[in-house]
């Protein structure tokens, strides 16, 4: 059962690493360095877009191998149960950003179009408008996984102590 949790401890390591990596040493770079917002932004996608998929792969891994100990070690105490639920929080919010949000902010990223020249249509306006909202959900979101999914992290490591 160790390999159970230590897989666990690993994909939960790896989103965190992977969501810090992406924030701070990734977006932020590209729209500093870039020419062009709009070239920064597309680029920016497909990255999200990545990165959403690997963190689906780690969601599911550490919630197999949750549930697995769960059910396998019969321990049902306190700990084990926050975890589990600390880890549907985060399947939760990871689905409420990277279907829901990121699905409407790529259609408005092609009704913007060019983020560079902004226009004074009504359409414009108000797709940025809600482009930018969803992009400041989108973050809060991520930073929210990022405190659920650590706090799961500690979690595992105070059971694997055990």
């Amino acid at each position: 059962m160790i390999i159970f949790s230590i897989l666990r401890s690993l994909s939960l390591g790896i989103w965190v690493g992977a969501l810090l990596m992406l924030g701070y040493a990734v977006a932020g770079p590209i729209f500093q360095q870039s020419p062009s917002k709009t070239v920064a932004g597309a680029i920016n996608g497909i990255i999200l877009g990545r990165m959403n998929t690997l963190e689906w792969g780690c969601w599911a891994l550490a919630s197999l191998c949750s549930v697995t100990l769960f059910i396998v070690e019969r321990n049902f105490g306190t700990v084990r149960t926050a975890e589990i639920v600390l880890l549907l929080a985060a399947g939760t919010l990871l689905w409420w950003y990277s279907s829901n949000i990121t699905g409407r902010m790529n259609a408005l990223r092609s009704t913007i179009g060019d983020f560079d020249h902004p226009q004074a249509t009504a359409e414009y306006v108000q797709a940025k408008n809600e482009f930018d909202t969803l992009h400041h959900r989108y973050t809060a979101l991520v930073g929210t996984n990022m405190i659920v999914i650590l706090g799961a992290f500690t979690l595992s490591m105070v059971l694997a102590k055990k």
